[in-house]
């Protein structure tokens, strides 16, 4: 049997980029972390980011990160996007250009706080760009031998802000 245990809820107020810390511990093995109803103010898409904070709080910004992501929209249009040694994850497109537009963002976190293995990411997201819905499946893995304790969420637009949404971490605890 599994059971999710909630270890942290996070408001997100604006910024352009937000961390959650201390929320990855040698408690559990594999994390799930949820973004609601995330809004930006941008006027034009721009793409979510995923980095990974370290057990001395800071923000892992290294060349490290590899990803490969999906988008698929209601039109019927598919994209395709990786990174080789970036310094984030680039997730799904986003914006909310259009009131109440917002995107919601999925992770499973594989093994973030062992400094003796790579961190895993597996990444879904939905959201409305422009009035169109748009649906991202995503990998990712940090490529450092680092204790991992928590998160970064962020635009890639630098003039671009999160207004609102709520980020949740869970445990996920499998019982024998």
């Amino acid at each position: 049997m599994s059971n999710l245990r909630l270890i942290n809820e996070t408001a997100i107020t604006t910024a352009n980029s937000v961390s959650t810390t201390n929320v990855f511990t040698n408690d559990f093995d594999i994390y799930q972390v949820t973004v609601t109803d995330l809004s930006s103010d941008a006027t034009a898409h721009t793409n979510a980011f995923l980095r990974l904070v370290n057990s001395s709080g800071n923000v892992v910004t290294t060349s490290n990160y590899q990803f490969a992501r999906l988008d698929m929209t209601e039109t019927g249009s598919f994209g395709e996007l990786r990174g080789q040694d970036q310094t984030y994850m680039r997730y799904l497109a986003m914006a909310t250009d259009q009131s109440p537009e917002v995107t919601s963002l999925n992770y499973y976190i594989f093994n973030p706080f062992s400094s003796s293995s790579y961190t895993f990411v597996l990444q879904q997201a939905t959201g409305l760009i422009a009035g169109v819905m748009r649906i991202g499946k995503g990998i990712g893995v940090l490529e450092e031998l680092s204790s991992i304790t928590g998160i970064n969420i962020g635009l890639e637009e630098s003039t671009t802000n999160m207004t609102s949404g709520t980020i949740r971490t869970y445990g996920l605890r499998v019982d024998s």
